[in-house]
């Protein structure tokens, strides 16, 4: 199986599990913030959490495909900058 069909089932069993999980605990929770406390049905929590959780997941990808397009351009350019002298040294040479 290709890396993409096995990162999707994983993602669709992770699904599963989190549903089943917050269809059987409906009972309110006390969630404690830092300034007050509130009661909420254990199913938004789960929820929410997952969906943190996937967030999360989501901006640490995009900032290392930025990382990794950032890192394949400055080699890109490097290699360009080498072949350019490169060919103005054996330019050099035949004119000598």
């Amino acid at each position: 199986m290709k890396k993409a069909q096995w990162l999707t089932l994983i993602s669709i069993l992770l699904v599963l599990i989190i549903a089943i999980l917050a269809i059987i605990n409906v009972d309110k929770v006390e969630v404690n913030f830092i300034f007050t406390t509130v009661q909420w049905p254990l199913i938004l929590v789960i929820i929410g959490s997952a969906l943190l959780g996937a967030l999360l997941v989501i901006c640490v990808s995009f900032m290392r495909a930025i990382k990794e397009k950032n890192t394949r351009k400055q080699a890109e350019k490097a290699e360009k900058k080498r072949t350019l002298s490169t060919s103005n040294n054996t330019y050099r040479n035949k004119q000598a």
